[in-house]
């Protein structure tokens, strides 16, 4: 799987791309987006967005 974390201080991002299967039958493919913080010591997700598609996703997440 190809990702991306970045992180500058107490502000981090995480991109993660991902594919989705119901009982083995591929449904969608897209990506997310988390938009985290670092409070009192724990990254806490503020922030998720993802997008949806059925087509173009051939080894997106592998």
């Amino acid at each position: 799987m190809d990702y991306s974390i970045q992180i500058d201080g107490a502000m981090a991002n995480a991109w993660t791309p991902y594919e989705f299967r119901i009982n083995d039958n591929f449904s969608h493919c897209g990506v997310n987006s988390f938009q985290m913080v670092k409070l009192e010591g724990e990254w806490k997700i503020i922030y998720l967005i993802d997008t949806r598609r059925k087509e173009g996703c051939e080894g997106q997440s592998k």
